[in-house]
């Protein structure tokens, strides 16, 4: 989907001068609005809604709900139900002190148009988890092709912070699970990204132990590479001239050495394929 057509469907912040174009709000029957399958956030906080259907009971519902029209024949005739696109916790709070109807915002929405436009609803609003968050990014990068400088500009964050928050997804699943609960920040879930897989775990558990800062994690990390880089230097110093001689005759861009538990991994970049496989044939010969 073009990022045109996908910005045409959300309401823009009003500028200095500008006035903001109202939209019709109408009372709809809670009973006819559908829940949405594309909603991005999966879990709910029960004390938030609590105090939210409370709100809701004293001041009455401030914000409506986004939904789109959904019409149906039957054999009785046709029958009109809602599609939610944006404002689940809304109307489950609303549920929750007995509203039979609730104020809506109609939109005309196409069906293939109604999940990134949910995507970006919630986004926009900042109340997802960090997962929640990546995962939201991975499907609008994934499933409606839009660059991560696409969806930088239309959640208005860097280009950066998407890529990064996305990064996320590579953590192991009990690191986030802690990030989805709030174990954790997201500050702490990038830092962690920083060491190798073997390392994240172990220091995971010192944050909830030690209560460790973002900074003091970045710390580890940051001492962890300094050590990975002296030992790749240690191995690989000896060899140094013949190194250099080997990366010209194969092509070779990039060697590095690192240790990984009681292991260690030699990494080689190509420029190639054809250098890579002059390279195997090589070894083969030597063998």
């Amino acid at each position: 989907m073009a990022l045109k057509g996908l910005q045409a469907l959300i309401p823009k912040k009003s500028q200095k001068g500008e006035k903001r174009k109202k939209e019709a709000v109408f009372w709809l029957e809670i009973k006819k609005i559908k829940p949405n399958p594309f909603q991005p956030r999966k879990k709910f906080d029960k004390k938030s809604l609590k105090e939210l259907a409370r709100s809701i009971e004293k001041y009455g519902l401030l914000q409506p709900i986004i939904v789109r029209k959904i019409e149906k024949e039957t054999k009785s005739g046709e029958k009109v139900e809602y599609q939610l696109i944006a404002g689940e916790r809304r109307l489950k709070a609303a549920k929750m002190v007995g509203m039979r109807e609730i104020p809506a915002i109609i939109q005309d929405v196409k069906k293939e148009d109604e999940l990134p436009l949910s995507l970006v609803e919630n986004l926009q609003r900042e109340d997802l988890n960090p997962i929640e968050k990546a995962l939201a990014f991975k499907k609008l990068s994934e499933e409606f092709h839009l660059t991560q400088k696409e969806i930088s500009q239309i959640v208005g964050k860097s280009r950066e912070a998407i890529a990064n928050t996305i990064r996320l997804l590579e953590l192991e699943d009990e690191i986030k699970e802690a990030l989805e609960k709030g174990k954790i920040s997201e500050g702490h879930g990038k830092a962690l990204l920083s060491l190798p897989k073997d390392q994240r775990l172990k220091v995971f558990k010192k944050i909830l132990e030690k209560n460790l800062s973002v900074r003091e994690v970045e710390k580890i990390a940051s001492k962890s590479k300094t050590q990975r880089k002296k030992t790749s230097t240690k191995i690989i110093s000896p060899y140094r001239s013949w190194i250099e001689e080997e990366k010209k005759k194969f092509g070779i861009e990039k060697i590095k050495a690192k240790k990984e538990k009681k292991s260690y991994i030699l990494n080689f970049l190509f420029s190639s394929k054809e250098n890579l496989e002059k390279f195997l044939k090589t070894l083969k010969k030597i063998g």
